[in-house]
């Protein structure tokens, strides 16, 4: 039996860091609300995030439940209205919605032709397609904010970027594994380069223990046996949830996990709830609490 205390997610960290950003985004909100905020609608999760981050709530969002369990640093999204699947959004409810602009994931499948139809198209590029997630998250908020300027709160975007300056390689290199943990405890999802998690791990100054092939998104996925090969290496579980924690209970009864040389030396940390789909807020989260656990494990 593994100790459940090996799991543990320093609650008292998470609540912090989780905290300070659900403050700073009702303040952005609270400030953006007295002008008149464009209708905008977000088919891609890393496009809402920002724009919410902004101050601009869009008017709907694909997959709302979804992403509201995704992204629980965010405030309420009162009136925002559920436009289906991300992969097959309801396209007569858009339209009687009337947007003025539509954020699509770049690397979707939908018709750009026939969503331009109802409102001016805005592709968002953060994932997928190489380049560093990062960067290309604060690209894009960047172009949020020339777009809507008058409309959002130019400041937030500028606030990420200082607090990810403040923890530029502020932690001392060593190997540390990115995990989502799926349905069964043979397999894992391991995240290396062109991925979100992967980024905000580099940027703190940590090594991805993961140097095999990855897909377009930057992940792959694994047998569990192949974490052995760096006995060394530590291991940060992406926290998705429900998922996560049904899984963790599993493999406390799990003889092969109990045997990891990560988890024998306590070097297996659980992450806050985390969208590996996200935009510059949840790097920025996330690079704040690796930079604090792993300093903190030193």
């Amino acid at each position: 039996m593994i100790p459940t205390h090996r799991f543990e997610r320093r609650v008292h960290r998470r609540t912090a860091i989780l905290g300070a950003a659900a403050f700073v985004l009702q303040g952005l909100s609270a400030r953006a609300a007295s002008t008149a905020a464009p209708r905008v609608a977000a088919i891609d999760w890393a496009a809402a995030e920002t724009l919410i981050a902004v101050g601009i709530t869009p008017i709907a969002i694909a997959d709302l439940a979804g992403f509201r369990a995704s992204f629980a640093h965010l405030p309420d999204m009162v009136g925002t209205i559920d436009l289906g699947s991300t992969w097959e959004p309801n396209f007569e409810l858009l339209d009687r919605l009337k947007p003025d602009m539509i954020y699509l994931p770049s690397w979707s499948s939908l018709s750009r032709a026939q969503l331009e139809q109802i409102a001016a198209v805005r592709l968002c590029d953060i994932h997928g397609k190489g380049g560093d997630p990062i960067d290309k998250a604060r690209s894009f908020g960047e172009s949020v904010l020339n777009e809507l300027t008058t409309m959002s709160e130019p400041s937030a975007i500028r606030q990420l970027e200082a607090r990810l300056q403040r923890i530029t390689r502020k932690i001392s290199p060593r190997p540390v594994f990115l995990l989502n943990l799926r349905s069964t405890s043979r397999f894992v999802n391991v995240y290396a380069t062109g991925s979100l998690p992967d980024s905000a791990l580099v940027h703190v100054g940590l090594q991805n223990a993961w140097q095999g092939p990855v897909n377009g998104f930057g992940f792959a996925s694994i047998g569990a046996e192949k974490l052995l090969q760096s006995p060394d290496a530590s291991i940060v579980v992406l926290n998705q949830n429900d998922r996560t924690t049904e899984m963790l209970s599993r493999l406390e009864r799990n003889i092969f996990w109990a045997s990891m040389p990560a988890l024998r030396a306590g070097r297996v940390h659980v992450s806050p709830p985390i969208s590996v789909f996200g935009g510059l807020l949840s790097a920025t989260t996330f690079a704040e609490w690796l930079a604090d656990t792993f300093d903190k494990a030193t």
